[in-house]
């Protein structure tokens, strides 16, 4: 047997590593239009806060926004600045993260586990994670947080190990990326890294450290948020009590819980958003119990463990739940897998089955994108070059994972499977069928439909679309109708008074628009209320695209 990969110089393979995240991260976020409901959200609070220079107060459509705190937005805005608003700007802050969480894993290997090869597969691992790729080139905070959350919790747990004089800078280090992922996403950041280090510290016996040095890193945690906290308090003084309330309290514990869902929820996703490396799960554990009983690899395997099991069962008790919560978990995940299949490198047995049965699910996923292209053509006349693009990509994965099976190349086995999931997970961004954008990319439609539209037109959208129309038309004065959606907040407050039109306000705005010689458009996902469409005039003009639903009310009668 030969290991011919892993004698390759360090350099060589680092290249390596960057090339494939360069072409699974980078290369592909312009591959498709932005999708609902995230992408047009994050995208346009970016875009209004370089529109009106408020970096402190978030605002989406224009009204007070309080779900996250800005950081991430910050990061987003930068983007859409120096590169323009459009989709790759968009995803670029949730890419780079993805690539920082590749480098915390690769680091934390080396320290506690001291592996170089090893390190260099727990990078390979994460960026080859279902999970870890889908969110990674979608604009959403989960990747963001994620990285500085993790890259936090690694600095303080290397702090725990460095020698004295070391100790302060990386705490203050640790403390101040926590701060950060506070502004990113909440007060996740704070509870997270205390769930897992305490039990970690206390398996130590380190009381001294948990007495006397831990304080600084909280106090930097602290300190670093704190100019925030006060300048958004100033500013509005109801966030705190909405964020804290609504966004933590009720989202954790509250029957009525946004997203709520079972226990086994996130446990019953587990083996699909850790694919390609669910079925070499049973290699790395053999693999993992080689390490030694004793010393630095026993504590560091300790600690990998509880960063990965800790936040799982935190998120699965939680009322609320997203499968992104738990990203968190796959940078100790890949770290685990990384040191379990370098030393597994030798249990064929398992890790033939494992690919084999990867392989087999790649034949089922084929089987059935070809069954439902014939029963249902999921792919028009028009876009079958996707369509077989797809399918030679399904293919050329499992030929990969075929040949990883027959080597006699170790190394080149414990890569195939990540290598064949790499291909598909780069085809799926730039093939998905036109049944699929139309439910989910509308800016294409919205511009279409808007076009010479007056920039004193009145527009108005019901609570699901005002992302998208907001972003698409690169408007934030949209008036809501039918449902308030996730603007609620800020539609209730004073700040949005009159932008929500119930019925009658409706009719009024209408006969307004017309006495005044305004045009109107009128957007709603889905068909808009029976109500709504017999407050219409006769001179509207009805668009749709999926279920995407247009109507504009010109000043004057136009046929058709």
């Amino acid at each position: 047997m030969t290991d011919s990969l892993f004698k390759k110089s360090n350099l060589t393979i680092a290249l390596a590593l960057g090339a494939l995240f360069l072409i699974l991260y980078i290369v592909v976020l312009g591959a498709r239009p932005l999708f609902m409901p995230d992408e047009y959200r994050y995208g346009e609070i970016a875009r209004e806060m370089l529109a009106t220079g408020n970096w402190i107060t978030p605002r989406l459509n224009g009204l007070l926004y309080f779900e996250k705190p800005p950081f991430g937005h910050w990061l987003n805005a930068l983007s859409l600045f120096f590169l323009g608003e459009n989709e790759f700007a968009v995803r670029l802050s949730s890419a780079l993260a993805a690539g920082a969480s590749a480098f915390t894993a690769f680091v934390v290997t080396c320290h506690f586990f001291k592996n170089r090869t090893a390190a260099y597969l727990a990078a390979f691992v994460y960026l080859t994670t279902f999970e870890v790729q889908a969110i990674g080139t979608f604009s959403t905070l989960d990747s963001m947080f994620s990285a500085i959350l993790n890259a936090g919790i690694a600095l303080f747990a290397v702090a725990v190990t460095a020698p004295p004089k070391r100790q302060r800078l990386y705490l203050l280090a640790a403390g101040s990326l926590l701060g950060i992922a506070f502004m990113t996403k909440g007060l996740l950041a704070y509870v997270l890294p205390g769930i897992i280090l305490l039990p970690w510290l206390l398996y130590r016996r380190d009381y001294e450290f948990l007495l006397k040095r831990v304080w600084i890193a909280v106090a930097a945690a602290v300190i670093i948020a704190l100019p925030w906290a006060v300048a958004i308090h100033l500013q509005q003084p109801d966030f705190w009590r909405y964020f804290i309330v609504v966004e933590h309290i009720q989202r954790f514990a509250a029957e009525n819980a946004q997203h709520k869902a079972p226990p086994y929820y996130f446990l019953m996703y587990l083996p699909f958003v850790i694919l390609p490396w669910f079925f070499l799960v049973p290699a790395a554990v053999r693999g993992l119990k080689q390490l030694q009983s004793t010393g630095s690899e026993r504590a560091g395997l300790v600690f990998v463990i509880l960063w990965a099991v800790v936040p799982f069962l935190f998120f699965s008790v939680a009322s609320g739940k997203l499968i992104t919560y738990i990203l968190p978990c796959m940078v100790p995940f890949a770290v685990l897998m990384g040191v379990g299949l370098d030393k597994a490198r030798n249990e064929l047995k398992l890790l033939r089955i494992g690919m084999e049965l990867t392989a087999l699910l790649l034949l089922i996923a084929l089987g059935a994108i070809l069954f439902a292209q014939h029963n249902q053509e999921l792919y028009k006349a028009d876009e079958m070059g996707r369509f077989w693009f797809l399918v030679g990509a399904l293919g050329g994965a499992v030929c990969i994972l075929v040949a990883g099976i027959f080597t006699k190349d170790n190394g080149f086995r414990v890569l195939a499977s990540g290598l064949g999931a790499a291909l598909v997970f780069f085809t799926l961004q730039s093939t998905l069928p036109d049944e699929v954008m139309s439910h989910k990319a509308p800016e294409r439609f919205l511009k279409s439909i808007s076009a010479s539209l007056p920039d004193d037109a009145v527009v108005m959208v019901n609570g699901s679309v005002v992302r998208a129309v907001s972003w698409s038309l690169r408007r934030s004065n949209l008036y809501v109708i039918q449902d308030r959606g996730e603007t609620a907040y800020g539609l209730n407050s004073d700040d949005g008074a009159g932008r929500f039109l119930p019925l009658p306000a409706l009719a009024d705005k209408l006969r307004e628009s017309r006495l005044e010689g305004k045009e109107v458009l009128i957007v709603c996902k889905n068909e808009c209320d029976r109500e709504t469409l017999n407050l219409l005039p006769v001179n509207v003009k009805k668009s749709s695209y999926g279920n995407f639903y247009a109507y504009r009310i010109y000043s004057a009668p136009v046929d058709g």
